[in-house]
């Protein structure tokens, strides 16, 4: 059974909404007093280490989340999460993402590319075996290597140990805590049902990150596994996965206040940060996010123009950018408006008064801080290249050789003929010159101190004529020159004077640099990091959950209007009178027709609820969520489907730094309404009686 210093932790009396907590922490906490605010399940039905429950119906897909919902690995989660496979599945013939997809039998359900479920078996405490190595380090660089290759030792050893099996290994507290998840990974998802696009993103980016909110965020896929029951490759001869765990459909409508649980595997949180780190992020990481990615996704909007086919390969990747675009928009907000600085900074005098040695490491982490900040236009600029690699080919592959030759190594015939291949400059003025414009303009403009090696030509005074000249004068776009420069080696790269090679040869060395400094702050943090976690928690003298890490946590929370600002008062749930108030016939507010229709008949249907004398669409809840909640099932007390998680209010989008209770809301798909979808919009009667329905 696992139970560590996480679990004593998490002896929660009070039952704050905040929090992202473990499963062993859920367990732990006051259930008296949860049973009180409509908790109906007990500890065991919700989840038993190793039992499982309610909560292993939870599933981790591809960056989002998922859950069960029948006996025959039928899945639910968000439109937006299941976006790609949609989107690559469409053709101008058959365009599923426009126009909806329903399997009316087993036999329809189309291979997802890319798709894959994983579903946690178990999980092990392997803590004491990897400090017992990090002990042995000396240095911090050390202490990562030696951290990675203990994990990797780990992972290979429980693969081994259970067939069937893939296996991670996550840190909590800054490396305080270490656990072994035992997982199968699921190859085999196919497409069940998708809404239209004007149902699964109604709204678009007008509404990303807004409320009121009316969309129909939800795609069913299914899981299928060998007729053993072993994880296999896409097969007809496979059967449905049978999961241990699924989730019933709830029956009841919800309202304010009701508990609502939610189920997840949230990304990435920054909860225990400085308060240095904070004014770094919102005083240069999130504007030149905002600034970089607004341009690049005009860039691929603009190619978007050029076919019907060319907007469908990518409308997923411009979707992609514009949810990270806005979240940089809303993290600026928030972090201003929640004054998140100042009230670290207060934190941070009470807990260094507290004791003379929490001082001291005050100062150390405020020292590490400084340092990063320091490097911070590098390092930003260096995840710009890492983020839209896949539309700089020609350069991203420059970058790569000059790597491969930069320690004297040859490079393969495969790989010299990839280098000078066709494929590489493909689409370079429709998408790779504007791209790359839109970076070097950017690099232009980095202050002199953390100026980036191989950018000395680029100045902000040269302007566009600099780098039309360097682009035109490259002979980089000529596949045979490439090949010949990279087939002369190291010497050859190190003496070119074109240009382009001058930039990426200085681009890979700060990429190289970049990858290195965050080795040396992730071995470091394992030390002064653990041991800044640790002085909280004495000072505090609270329960402490950890950064979320895209493992599995649950946020007990209630459905709860909010005010955003003076004078407005939002209400918890909308209805589809709010959403044909939004039509006005045109995208992202034009709904299909079958809605409209079916709306005009909706009071005689039995999802119509009487008190809010509607059809619901979406609701509220002041759950603690972050990106990769996406698709989280919503429960109640009965551990009932009653939502799926998608979305966070614009004044909420800072909560990974911290929780609001004022401001703190996600936004989640009232399952009633995808149930109405299935009945009256687009047709499933099968897999609503799939459902229990």
């Amino acid at each position: 059974m696992l139970r560590s210093l996480l679990t004593v932790l998490a002896a929660v009396v009070l039952l704050p909404d905040e929090g992202q907590w473990l499963p062993t922490q859920v367990r732990e906490m006051d259930w008296d007093a949860l049973q009180k605010r409509g908790m109906v399940m007990t500890k065991d039905e919700f989840w038993h280490p190793e039992k499982g429950g309610v909560l292993s119906a939870t599933v981790q897909i591809n960056g989002c989340t998922a859950s069960f919902v029948s006996k025959d690995g039928l899945m639910v989660t968000n439109h937006h999460c299941g976006f790609g496979a949609v989107s690559a599945l469409s053709t101008p013939e058959a365009n599923h993402l426009r126009d909806g997809f329903t399997a009316n039998t087993r036999g329809e359900e189309l291979p997802a590319p890319g798709m894959v479920a994983i579903v946690l078996k178990r999980i092990e405490d392997v803590t004491a075996k990897v400090h017992e190595a990090q002990a042995k380090a000396n240095t911090d660089l050390e202490r990562w290597q030696i951290t990675q290759q203990t994990i990797g030792r780990l992972v290979a050893a429980g693969e081994r140990k259970e067939a069937n099996t893939k296996c991670s290994v996550a840190s909590f507290l800054e490396g305080k805590e270490y656990h072994l998840y035992y997982r199968t990974q699921i190859r085999d998802v196919r497409l069940v049902y998708a809404p239209p696009r004007a149902i699964g993103e109604f709204g678009g980016d007008v509404d990303n990150w807004e409320w009121p909110r009316h969309t129909g965020d939800f795609t069913f896929f299914r899981a299928y596994v060998g007729k053993d029951g072993t994880v296999q490759d896409h097969s007809d001869d496979n059967v449905p996965f049978q999961p241990e765990h699924f989730l019933k459909t709830a029956t009841e409508p919800i309202k304010e206040n009701d508990l609502a649980i939610i189920m997840g595997y949230p990304g990435s949180t920054q909860r225990y940060k400085t308060s240095k780190g904070v004014a770094s992020q919102e005083g240069f990481v999130y504007p030149a996010r905002l600034r970089v990615l607004t341009q690049a996704i005009n860039v691929l909007k603009e190619a978007s123009k050029e076919s019907e086919k060319r907007a469908l390969a990518l409308v997923s990747e411009i979707k992609s950018l514009a949810n990270v675009e806005k979240n940089a928009a809303g993290m600026i907000f928030g972090l201003k408006n929640n004054a998140v600085v100042a009230r670290k900074l207060r934190e941070e005098a009470q807990l260094g008064a507290h004791s003379e040695a929490n001082a001291d490491l005050l100062k150390e982490m405020l020292t590490d801080a400084e340092q990063e900040s320091n490097e911070i236009e590098r390092d930003t600029n260096m995840w710009f290249i890492a983020v839209l690699r896949d539309h700089l080919g020609l350069f991203n592959i420059l970058m790569q050789g000059c790597n491969a030759v930069a320690g004297g190594g040859t490079i393969s015939d495969r790989g010299l003929n990839m280098i000078g291949g066709k494929a590489i400059t493909k689409d370079f003025d429709l998408i790779q010159r504007p791209m790359l414009n839109v970076l070097m303009h950017e690099w232009a403009n980095i202050s002199a101190q953390q100026r980036l090696a191989g950018t000395e030509k680029l100045t902000a005074a040269g302007g566009q004529a600099v780098i039309d000249t360097m682009l035109a004068t490259t002979q980089m776009l000529d596949g045979n020159k490439r090949r010949a420069l990279f087939e002369g080696g190291r010497e050859a790269v190190a003496n070119s004077d074109d240009p382009l090679i001058v930039l990426a040869r200085g681009l890979n060395k700060e990429y190289q640099q970049w990858l290195q400094r965050r080795r040396k702050r992730d071995g470091r943090k394992l030390d002064v990091g653990r041991r800044w976690i640790a002085a909280q928690e004495a000072f505090r003298g609270k329960s402490f959950y950890p950064d979320a890490n895209s493992t599995l946590r649950v946020s007990i929370a209630e459905v709860k209007s909010y005010e955003p600002r003076d004078g407005i008062h939002y209400k918890p749930q909308t209805t589809v009178a709010g959403l044909l108030q939004k039509e006005n016939g045109k995208s992202p507010f034009a709904n299909p027709k079958a809605l409209l229709e079916a709306a005009k008949t909706r009071k005689q249907s039995r999802w119509f609820v009487p008190a809010l004398g509607d059809v619901p669409v979406c609701f509220l809840t002041n759950g603690d969520t972050t990106g990769g909640n996406s698709g989280s099932p919503v429960i109640n007390g009965r551990g009932e489907l009653i939502g799926l998680n998608f979305d966070r209010v614009f004044e909420n989008v800072a909560g990974d730094f911290g929780w609001n209770p004022e401001r703190s809301r996600n936004v989640v798909c009232d399952f009633r309404y995808v149930l109405w979808v299935l009945e009256a919009v687009q047709p499933a009667p099968n897999l609503l009686k799939e459902l229990g329905v």
